[in-house]
């Protein structure tokens, strides 16, 4: 059994993605890293037992075969790239598809990965999924928000395709009937409509 070490600090602000990833973390001791990444393999939040910058660096580093193996998978006509899983002597990478363009990796200490560490992927992304309204979203529209102990949180960046934008301004804000409705203006000086349902805690478009 690894060596359960504890987290490192982070520099990163805190989102809705937070306690799932450190949870993941916190509960499997060979789990030195584990990154909920774009589709350009920017890190969008991240819990890791490594440096910050070395849990970056493997979630950039596991974007490349994962776009390789989508492509793979498209001439193989075999559906849906779920994930990938790299088995080495001393080190294993697995990865587990969130939404379109939008995965996570997870990077653990030994040359086998135990069932037990594949169904916590699973359900962490699933869970990840939930937070962010992506059961069922291939277009892999989410927003992330800052943490709160109540509420919506402030919008700081909304994802579709893969693609993540910065929100640059909070236009209005609108609460009705335990929805929180927010205009916000993005890069690209771009609109968009979001709105949080207070008794889900899920951000969706509109």
């Amino acid at each position: 059994m690894a060596e359960r070490r504890p987290l490192r600090a982070r520099s990163l602000d805190a989102t809705d993605f937070t306690p799932s990833l450190e949870a993941l973390v916190e509960a499997l001791s060979e789990v030195r890293t584990a990154a909920f990444i774009d589709d350009e393999g920017e890190a969008v939040d991240l819990a890791s037992r490594d440096e910050e910058f070395e849990a970056r660096i493997a979630g950039a580093v596991l974007s490349l075969p994962l776009h390789r193996v989508r492509g793979l998978t498209r001439k193989l006509h075999a559906g849906t790239l779920r994930g990938i899983c790299i088995v080495g002597r001393e080190r294993c990478a697995i990865t587990r598809r969130v939404a379109d363009g939008l995965d996570l990796v997870m990077v653990l200490d030994g040359g086998e990965v135990r069932e037990v560490t594949l169904h916590g992927l699973v359900d962490t992304a699933a869970e990840i999924a939930a937070v962010a309204g992506l059961d069922d979203d291939v277009t892999g529209f989410a927003v992330e928000a800052s943490a709160v102990a109540e509420g919506a949180g402030r919008p700081l960046a909304v994802w579709e395709r893969g693609v993540r934008r910065a929100v640059l301004e909070v236009l209005g804000v609108l609460v009705e009937n335990g929805v929180t409705h927010v205009l916000v203006r993005t890069d690209g000086a771009r609109e968009v409509l979001l709105r949080h349902d207070g008794e889900t805690g899920h951000w969706r478009r509109g």
